[in-house]
């Protein structure tokens, strides 16, 4: 019988390895490919806030906030921008335009900030 001895292992967010942080090597290492890959795109950022440290897009993207009694929801918001991402791909949204023309279930359209590269477009949860 063989064994393969795999060691207990949990890197949980924002922790060190061997004084390597592992955002920055992503960073740094991961960047220019992603760049690349993305210059001839729209960018919808759909990540959380920690996993912008891994990434700083480039060019002009949009992100999505959603608020529900005047507060930010942070711990639902996965959930919303799963719903989202579910019905970008049902309806197989390419453009930016595409995605403003859809009718979005339980979501209102609030406001939309520009901030730089940024765009954030705000939502209310009905």
């Amino acid at each position: 019988m063989i064994v393969f001895f795999i060691p207990d292992y949990k890197l949980k967010q924002g922790e060190s390895f061997n004084n390597l942080k592992i955002e920055k090597f992503y960073s740094d290492n991961f960047s220019k490919a992603i760049n690349d890959y993305l210059k001839d795109e729209d960018i919808l950022d759909l990540r959380a806030g920690f996993y912008e440290k891994f990434y700083t897009i480039k060019k002009p993207y949009k992100t999505l906030k959603f608020i529900k009694d005047g507060k930010v929801v942070s711990h639902f918001a996965k959930a919303y921008r799963g719903e989202i991402l579910k019905i970008i791909a049902q309806n197989s949204v390419k453009t930016f335009e595409d995605f403003m023309n859809l009718e979005l279930k339980n979501l209102k359209l609030e406001e939309i900030k520009e901030q730089k590269l940024k765009t954030e477009i705000v939502y209310s949860i009905n």
